[in-house]
């Protein structure tokens, strides 16, 4: 995010015009984008730019992937219905009293009645030719003003937020600044502290004993980073305030501009939907955040949610007066709750990295965490946002916990678990139940706790029910958000904003904390553009995994990634017959656990049962590992009929031309809709071992022809939904002479045995095209792993310890390079640097 400044409302700041200072602020401006003739014209194009914005790529390349993947239409509502549905509600206190603070604002000359306008804005923004921070800054005045008139009312009301204008500071966080909104509101630590209340009962219910003091900074202000820029005063000179709070406790940003709906309202748009989504990426405390734009005199609010973004039609902030106070009295006075923040998960403590780690609250008991494992797809606004932690229980017990919002129509993983276990145990004959059942059950990761997230105690938090507390979204008017949206390349369709159809849109790729090693993360690909208000209702859900393992990525040793491939295969056996499938087959989700050496295999979010044709039918997975069939949405093992040839009389083969064949009206049958099958599954298992043996180096005999090596990941790891060349190499794996001595002779043979008898059932199955048979060969699991869990290659590879590659696969264009903490099951001590 990148507001462009603050100030604490309770302090004033003289920053007179200066020809110099305003240039240099005018210059960190970006670019205009947008030309909008009234408060309800959807947006219009227009081109601008200014020097620095061009010459900033790091940000340019954030704000264009941010607009690129924006939903191309959003909701529209009505003030009156944002005051009931979405602004914070009044405290008792005040309820019914919003008429008596204007009365109270009217006398003592904060607002003119008489010429209609605050008394801070003699004139209306798009008369004054200073910087929009000075002309907006007087809103610190108002708001100041408005709650002095509030507690005149009521003398003991104390506010919990205060207004922020500024367009020099950055709020900081643990990756750095890069939001720098024109205003926001800043908490205070005693709004924080009594949101924490509850989770330290808990903790000292449950036995805690490192149970923090509240009057620690809950919201991080300890140890953060105090980079700020200083604003300047017309002889230069920078002025000496406080450092702006960091982004876990700022929350509403804002986006002003002088000129109303003539120029730089997209600019504003983009700017805010960058804050606002950064608030929600950076902050695991966050359900929500608000915002506001204004464009001279037009004042609008937003809300954005894991589920949806929403704006309110314009009102005349300077005229209206009653609906300028009814904002800032409920801004003020809010609970953190109602604001946004999320009481379930509230700030621990720093580490010894000085890392940020949360207690978190799963049925009424507390998890601390130790350490992120995964939080890139918190990245994506609307989204599950899904976030995994290292968490310790009060016992010390290590275990896994993942936090991410639900499609309201979406199973919980836990009873996809149970639901799997149930059809195996069915399938099974009466005298292998309960083997089968167990069998399975070994080799998945073992739900311990679990809930639906209840942030008032009461109803399940729900971005519809609760956030938007169950507004009639067919009320809503769907209006383009900007210029109309233009679909993304190929290489870029997986990354930005989510749609309805969309159920988990994320970016591509990260970087494993460990090595520095390029790894793909899942996405939904879905290139159809929507035309209605992107509004999925989502519920929140945490589930606690009594397991702690080490990911496929990350484990070093090789004949424990065959061992747990092997186990992997022998599950999915079993998972296929009782018709699922896993979806999501990758290094990231495959586990070896070290203590009972096994192999296990985890988030089933995606699973589902194979005759299930009632939602979410879109492609999943992570690029690296999906199917071949799975990138191109379409089968392509099916037996190709030659087109027939006519016999020429052979006294006329060469006495005159050939006549032409008449062509022959065969009526093809219509391709049947593209369903995950068992046997993706089983080539996207294969995947993880190409990637394991090109990914990674043995130093005993390593590779003599890194460059080719480097060409073939490059060729196959792309990270493209479009990558046709995986499909041909699938069918003929060669690997030439770019592998480990070791891996050559051993496992690159093992793989074309793998991939020769995995095609050989994929023509099996659709062998009688359109119906496809994916168990055709029932054998098919046993047959690939005995390609290459032999005693043979274990024996050559049982030394083996892998170090990874330095070269990594070729970056995916505007993708970036994604965040992570460490993959699930990362080894302990095993800490390193992001490599850049």
């Amino acid at each position: 995010m990148r507001p462009d400044g603050q100030f604490v409302a309770s302090e004033s700041y003289s920053m007179k015009p200066d020809t110099t200072a305003m240039e240099q602020l005018l210059a960190s401006t970006p670019p205009s984008l947008a030309c909008v003739q009234s408060p309800e014209t959807p947006a219009r194009p227009k081109t601008a730019s200014s020097a620095t914005f061009r010459t900033d790529p790091k940000l340019l390349n954030k704000l264009n992937e941010s607009v690129s993947g924006l939903p191309e239409f959003i909701g529209e509502i009505s003030v009156d219905d944002y005051f009931k549905h979405v602004l914070p509600p009044l405290p008792s206190h005040l309820e019914n009293k919003v008429g008596e603070v204007c009365n109270i604002l009217n006398e003592n000359g904060t607002y003119n009645t008489t010429t209609r306008r605050w008394t801070q804005f003699p004139q209306d923004p798009n008369a004054q030719s200073s910087h929009e921070t000075q002309v907006f800054l007087p809103l610190a005045e108002i708001f100041d003003a408005i709650v002095q008139a509030a507690q005149q009312l009521e003398p003991g009301l104390e506010p919990n937020f205060k207004l922020v204008v500024d367009s020099h500071a950055t709020p900081m966080s643990e990756r750095g600044g890069d939001m720098r909104p024109d205003g926001y509101f800043e908490i205070t630590e005693k709004a924080l502290n009594k949101m924490r209340k509850k989770c330290e009962v808990l903790m000292k219910k449950e036995g805690w004993e490192d149970v923090l003091k509240t009057s620690e900074a809950s919201h991080g202000t300890t140890n953060e980073p105090k980079k700020s820029l200083q604003p300047l005063t017309n002889t230069g000179e920078k002025l000496k305030r406080p450092p702006p709070p960091p982004v876990y406790g700022i929350t509403a940003p804002q986006e002003f501009k002088n000129q109303g709906f003539t120029e730089n309202l997209e600019n504003d748009i983009i700017k805010l939907m960058w804050n606002m989504s950064s608030i929600l990426a950076l902050d695991p405390c966050r359900r929500f955040t608000l915002g506001f734009t204004i464009e001279d005199r037009w004042f609008r609010l937003w809300i954005l949610n894991r589920g949806t973004l929403l704006r309110t039609q314009a009102f005349d902030f300077i005229k209206d007066q009653r609906n300028l106070v009814t904002v800032f009295l409920s801004f003020a006075f809010s609970s953190a709750e109602n604001m946004g923040w999320d009481p379930t998960i509230t700030f621990s403590h720093r580490d010894s990295e000085n890392r940020r780690q949360y207690n978190i609250i799963v049925n009424e008991r507390v998890y601390k965490t130790v350490k992120t494992l995964s939080d890139y797809s918190a990245d994506n606004p609307l989204g599950r946002a899904t976030r995994v932690w290292k968490v310790q229980d009060a016992q010390g017990n290590t275990r896994v916990l993942k936090d991410l919002w639900l499609e309201h129509d979406r199973l919980e993983e836990h009873k996809i678990y149970e639901n799997i276990l149930k059809d195996v145990e069915n399938s099974a004959p009466p005298e292998r139940k309960e083997k089968r059942r167990n069998t399975v059950a070994k080799h998945l990761l073992t739900p311990l706790d679990h809930c639906r997230v209840k942030v008032s105690g009461i109803a399940d938090d729900d971005t519809n029910l609760v956030i938007l507390r169950d507004y009639d979204m067919n009320k809503a008017r769907t209006v383009a958000l900007m210029s109309p949206s233009k679909s993304n390349p190929p290489k870029k369709q997986s990354i930005g904003f989510s749609f309805s159809g969309d159920q988990d849109a994320e970016f591509i790729t990260h970087v494993s904390q460990d090595s520095g090693l390029q790894v793909p993360e899942r996405v939904v690909h879905n290139s159809l553009q929507e035309t209605k208000i992107p509004n999925d209702q989502r519920y929140h859900y945490r589930i606690v995994f009594e397991e702690y393992a080490t990911t496929i990525y990350d484990e070093r040793n090789l004949a424990n990634i065959l061992k747990a491939t092997a186990d992997v295969l022998l599950a999915l056996r079993l998972i296929h017959s009782a018709g699922w499938v896993h979806r999501d087959i990758s290094g990231g989700n495959l586990y070896y656990h070290k203590e009972r050496n096994i192999g296990l295999i985890g988030d089933l979010e995606y699973a589902k049962k194979v005759d299930d044709q009632l939602h979410h039918n879109v492609r999943t997975g992570t690029p690296y590992f999906m199917a071949s069939e799975a990138l191109s949405g379409k089968y392509s093992f099916y037996p190709i009929t030659p087109r027939p040839q006519l016999p020429l009389d052979p006294l006329e083969e060469y006495e005159s031309i050939p006549k032409p064949v008449p062509a022959l009206h065969v009526v093809k049958p219509a391709p049947p809709p593209f369903n995950h099958n068992a046997l993706h599954d089983i080539e996207s298992v294969w995947w993880v071992l190409v990637y394991t043996i090109l990914f990674n180096e043995d130093p005993a005999g390593p590779s003599q022809n890194t460059s080719a090596r480097q060409d073939l990941m490059n060729t196959l790891f792309d990270g493209q939904m479009n990558n046709n060349l995986r499909l041909a190499f699938l069918r003929d794996p060669q690997f030439g002479t770019c592998l480990p001595s070791s891996f050559s002779s051993s496992l690159a043979p093992a793989l074309q045995e793998y991939a020769a008898n995995l095609t050989a059932a994929f023509s099996a199955a659709e062998m009688n095209y359109p119906i496809i048979q994916p168990l055709s060969n029932p054998q098919i699991h046993v047959d690939c792993t005995h390609a290459f869990y032999t005693e043979g290659i274990l024996g050559e590879i049982k030394n083996v310890e892998m170090v990874y590659v330095k070269i990594r696969a070729q970056d995916v264009p505007g993708s970036g390079q994604k965040r992570s903490g460490n993959h699930l099951g990362e080894p302990e001590g095993s800490q390193k640097k992001k490599s850049r």
